[in-house]
């Protein structure tokens, strides 16, 4: 047994070697960074004005948004501010949370801007640029069809994520189910969403 001994030992510490070195914790990834309900609220304004002028050829323009976010409240330095709860992360990060609700209406024609909006936070453009073409196109196929009804209000809602594309920026996906004039039922009441709303000119 003796003779044994020196090799059994040298086993075992290699195998406690190997299951050290297999263990160790990698490094934790950085938290994303926040966004504020009014960095969100500012970028859809912004671009949401500069890109209404392209609907008019649908007879549609963009009339009112609005938003349902989960909103924490997050220490940063020697202050607190407010930031969207979109992860886990940022839920353990916020001292307090709560639901809060924005409606933007969007001002007339004649006092919109007609220059180009660069928004603050990545994925704010495409989104708005996604939900004014899914407009376009369901008046263009109502006309198209012949449709006696006049098409008097489009309703579309989407889900606000965390980008998996941009660093810092947003995802958006839209519920199924757009309205035409009408309700968009119970997925307008969850947290973390938008709800853009065209109307006839």
């Amino acid at each position: 047994m003796s003779s044994r001994a020196p090799g059994f030992v040298r086993a075992l510490l290699l195998l406690a070697t190997a299951c050290s070195t297999s263990t160790a914790p990698s490094p934790s990834a950085p938290p994303a960074p926040s966004v504020s309900p009014a960095d969100l609220v500012a970028s859809l304004a912004d671009v949401a004005n500069a890109r209404n002028a392209d609907m008019a050829q649908t007879g549609l323009v963009l009339r009112q948004i609005e938003l349902k976010l989960l909103v924490g409240r997050e220490r940063k330095a020697d202050a607190r501010a407010s930031v969207l709860v979109l992860d886990a992360g940022a839920s353990r990060r916020s001292e307090v949370s709560f639901t809060q609700t924005f409606t933007l209406e969007l001002p007339p024609s004649e006092r919109r801007r007609s220059a180009t909006a660069v928004a603050a936070i990545p994925g704010v453009v495409e989104f708005v640029e996604a939900a004014m073409a899914s407009a376009r196109e369901l008046a263009e196929a109502a006309a198209r069809e012949g449709l006696p009804q006049k098409l008097r209000e489009v309703e579309l809602v989407a889900k606000i994520v965390r980008s998996d594309r941009v660093e810092g920026g947003l995802g958006f996906t839209f519920f199924t189910g757009t309205s035409a004039s009408g309700g968009v039922g119970k997925s307008a009441e969850e947290a973390n969403t938008v709800r853009l709303v065209f109307a006839a000119k």
